[in-house]
C-alpha cells in the first residue's frame, strides 16, 4: 500500500491572516510507527513539512487493518486550513512484475557493511550531528531493508510450502481474486502476485516484516535482535535523518551520530543479519 496525495493545501496564518499554498510535491510520506492490534498492525503513515512561515505542518494517515485506511489527520499548528490535500491509501502500481531478487542478498549486505564502515573510518568524525556520519548511518538501515526484502522474496518464491502459508494467512493475499482467463493466460500468476505484494512492503516496518517472516518461514526475526529497543529507536532516527535533516519531530537536532555510535549500530545490524542467516539455513534447503 502507498499514500496518494492530490491537489494543494491552502493554510491561513493564525496571526497575520496571510494565506500560504503548499504543493503535494513537497510531501514525503513514510511509515513512522506500527502498533499491534487485534487484526494485526496499525500502521501510521506521516508527512512533515517545516514551513518557513507556518512552522511544522503534519499530515497523518492510519492503516488498519492492513490494506484499509482507518483515519487521517492534518495538524497545521493552530493555523486555519482553507483547503486541504486529497490524501488516501491506495495499492501500489505493478512496477515489480519482473523483479528477481539477487542470488545472494547476504553478500550484497556485507559488501555495503564493509564499504560504509571504511567510509566511516576514513571520513567520519566524533561530532554527533556530522552529515557524513548521518549519511553512513542511513545507508546501514537501507542495506538492512534491502537484505530483509530480497531474502524474504527469494525464500518464499523458492519454497512451495512457504508460499502456501503466506497465501493462507496474510490478509492482503487472502483478498486476491483471479478469473479463469487470467489463470489460463499466465502460468506464474500466483508467484507474480506474491512478488508484487512483498515488494510493496516497507521493510523498515519491523513489526510487519517479523509477521511475514514468521508466517512464511517460521522465523520470528525480532527474537534474534540483541537489543530490540535500540533497533526500533534506530529506525526512527533513520526517518529523522531522511525526512527531517537530522532533527526529531519537535525540531531538536539529533547529536547521537558520533563515529563510535554509527559503528555500534552497524555492528548491531550485522549481528542481526547473521542471526537471520543461521535461522534461515536451519529452515530452508538453500
Amino acid at each position: 500500500m502507498r499514500v496518494v496525495c492530490d491537489g494543494i493545501a491552502r493554510i491561513k496564518h493564525r496571526v497575520t491572516g496571510a494565506i500560504y499554498e503548499v504543493s503535494q510535491e513537497e510531501l514525503d510520506w513514510d511509515a513512522v510507527g506500527s502498533d499491534e492490534r487485534d487484526m494485526g498492525p496499525e500502521i501510521h503513515h506521516e508527512a512533515i513539512i517545516d514551513h518557513p512561515d507556518l512552522g511544522q505542518l503534519t499530515w497523518s494517515l492510519w492503516e488498519y487493518p492492513e490494506g484499509f485506511q482507518s483515519s487521517k489527520e492534518t495538524d497545521v499548528g493552530g493555523h486555519q486550513i482553507i483547503e486541504d490535500f486529497n490524501y488516501r491509501l491506495e495499492h501500489e502500481p505493478d512496477i515489480w512484475v519482473d523483479y528477481d531478487p539477487p542470488d545472494d542478498p547476504l553478500t550484497i549486505f556485507m559488501d555495503s557493511y564493509h564499504s560504509t564502515s571504511d567510509l566511516l573510518e576514513n571520513y567520519g568524525t566524533d561530532h554527533g550531528a556530522d552529515l557524513i556520519n548521518r549519511m553512513i548511518f542511513s545507508q546501514h538501515i537501507a542495506a538492512l531493508e534491502a537484505y530483509l526484502g530480497d531474502t524474504l522474496i527469494k525464500a518464499v518464491l523458492s519454497d512451495r510450502d512457504a508460499k502456501q502459508r503466506l497465501m493462507s494467512r496474510d490478509t492482503e493475499l487472502l483478498k486476491a481474486r483471479f478469473s479463469l482467463v487470467e489463470i489460463a493466460q499466465e502460468s506464474d500468476l500466483v508467484d507474480r502476485r506474491i512478488r508484487e505484494y512483498l515488494r510493496s512492503i516497507l521493510f523498515h516496518n519491523l513489526a510487519k516484516v517479523d509477521f511475514l517472516y514468521d508466517t512464511a518461514l517460521g522465523i520470528t526475526i525480532l527474537n534474534l535482535v540483541s537489543d530490540k529497543a535500540r533497533l526500533f529507536e534506530v529506525i526512527q532516527f533513520r526517518h529523522d535523518c531522511v525526512h527531517r535533516n537530522g532533527a526529531d519531530k519537535d525540531g531538536n537536532k539529533l547529536t547521537v551520530f558520533t563515529k563510535q555510535y554509527v559503528q555500534t549500530i552497524a555492528d548491531l545490524i550485522k549481528h542481526f543479519v547473521e542471526k537471520i542467516e543461521v535461522a534461515l539455513r536451519a529452515k530452508l534447503p538453500f
